[in-house]
């Protein structure tokens, strides 16, 4: 005997299910703080192996007598002078990549603990954004500037080349030794 429909016994017909599990749409991707903290270390640490370099410079030498000389041949009473230029990461560069990480980082949980978490999505997004523009317009503008500014001055024997403003130029001045 079998029980009538409707009697508290579940039939195979009530008990399939024809909702879906999930909403159509799925679960929306949100930006983490993890990963900014990722990119963001990554971009200090190859940031310096990208923008470091070194030019040197002597200006003058020795004639065939063994007297020194400056660049133009003329005979001069002491050694002539020499130049060292070494090119590293502006500190101000990774000050302003670190700002947005850390903004980046630890504004959006404070928006969202005050009902504002759409906004920390947007700083979030923006940071994400904005790290590698950081990193490319520094290294560009760096290396522009050094290609063109201290690069002529060594070559134009200007004994105290200047940088980048703010940025990492170390120049160290001597004289030629036999």
């Amino acid at each position: 005997m079998s029980a009538p429909r409707g009697a508290g016994v579940p039939t195979t017909e009530d008990t399939v299910q024809t909702a879906p599990v999930m909403a159509p749409t799925g679960r929306r991707l949100r930006p983490r703080g993890w990963g900014l903290a990722v990119v963001g270390i990554v971009a200090v640490a190859l940031w310096p192996s990208i923008t470091t370099w070194s030019i040197s410079a002597d200006y003058g030498g020795t004639d065939t007598a063994g007297n020194w000389i400056d660049n133009a041949g003329n005979r001069v009473a002491s050694a002539p002078p020499t130049v060292q230029v070494e090119g590293h990461t502006a500190p101000v560069a990774l000050a302003v990549l670190l700002l947005v990480v850390v903004v980046g980082v630890f504004l959006p949980p404070t928006l969202e603990r005050h009902g504002q978490r759409a906004i920390g999505d947007v700083v979030r997004y923006a940071a994400y954004l904005a790290v590698p523009v950081v990193v490319v317009v520094g290294v560009l503008v760096y290396t522009v500037w050094q290609g063109h500014v201290v690069m002529d001055q060594v070559q134009h024997e200007v004994l105290r080349p200047h940088g980048f403003p703010w940025g990492g130029v170390s120049v160290t001045t001597g004289h030629m030794t036999r």
